[in-house]
């Protein structure tokens, strides 16, 4: 039972974190690792797989959207409006950009950085929280006042693209997705709302093609250690976390200033694993 416990904690954290721009990742790996005692390899892929649930919170929360955009591959069905054409571009090319840079650093994470010491792992995660922190600090609140239908075919596709190449770091456990894809989006003159949802809508494919990834090059892939029932329970518990708590956390993200937050976190536990890391090397 207690075993089931600590995967329960892990995706509460999940559901709760996915929301704020704080690294849902860097949360779920630091207590896996420090509190937990997990594996930094089984930790990572963990923290991967965590986004499945909340993934599928995100479908069903922005599910209109989504279906316009499967419907707009189909023209034959019906004719897309412009918005539904420009939302399944930004899509297509924030994925094609997400993977240009999150493959290669998949692969970077995975041969070299959990094969370090869960110290190690937590001080180079909580530096990535202030990197996050500064980030947010000096652009998340460049508001813009476009949206979509204030910006032409090539402006989606230029944003969208770089948006991508940006939201592919957040592999590195610590950077926020929503963090520095939102702060890029609202860069480009865009409005906070607009930013928040084509943020998450350039989220779907990627998280589900993060885990395929994982499962398929993952030596330490939780699809292949975990008993399968943590896996159901852990997707479900993110999900249902995930699904009731998005409007509210998303409403806290846009009033309150995490920057401060990742920043003085990142430092305490600096703070706090730099002595135990200098002690065992001694």
């Amino acid at each position: 039972m207690i075993e089931y416990l600590k995967y329960i904690f892990l995706s509460i954290i999940q559901g709760l974190t996915e929301w704020l721009p704080i690294s849902s990742s860097g949360q779920t790996m630091i207590f896996a690792i420090n509190v937990f005692g997990i594996p930094p390899e089984q930790a990572f892929s963990l923290a991967i797989w965590l986004h499945l649930g909340t993934t599928l919170a995100v479908l069903l929360k922005f599910r209109n959207d989504y279906f316009k955009i499967i419907r707009s591959l189909i023209p034959l069905i019906s004719e897309p409006e412009e918005i539904d054409i420009k939302k399944r571009n930004w899509v297509v090319l924030a994925t094609i950009g997400t993977a240009i840079t999150a493959l290669p650093l998949y692969f970077l994470i995975k041969d070299y950085f959990i094969a370090l010491t869960g110290d190690i792992i937590t001080l180079i995660v909580s530096i990535f929280l202030i990197i996050t922190g500064i980030v947010l600090l000096r652009l998340g609140r460049n508001f813009g006042k476009n949206s979509l239908t204030d910006v032409d075919e090539n402006g989606v596709i230029k944003t969208g693209f770089i948006a991508g190449l940006i939201q592919g770091t957040s592999i590195l456990p610590g950077i926020s997705r929503s963090g520095v894809t939102v702060s890029t989006i609202l860069l480009e003159d865009y409005n906070q709302d607009s930013a928040l949802k084509l943020s998450f809508l350039m989220s779907v494919p990627v998280a589900l093609a993060s885990i395929a990834v994982d499962v398929v090059f993952g030596e330490g892939s939780v699809f292949g250690t975990l008993d399968p029932l943590v896996i159901v329970l852990t997707t479900v518990i993110s999900f249902i976390v995930g699904y009731l708590t998005i409007e509210i956390l998303l409403k806290i993200a846009q009033k309150i200033q995490f920057g401060y937050f990742c920043i003085v976190y990142g430092a305490i536990a600096i703070a706090i694993i730099t002595p135990m890391i200098i002690i065992s090397s001694i």
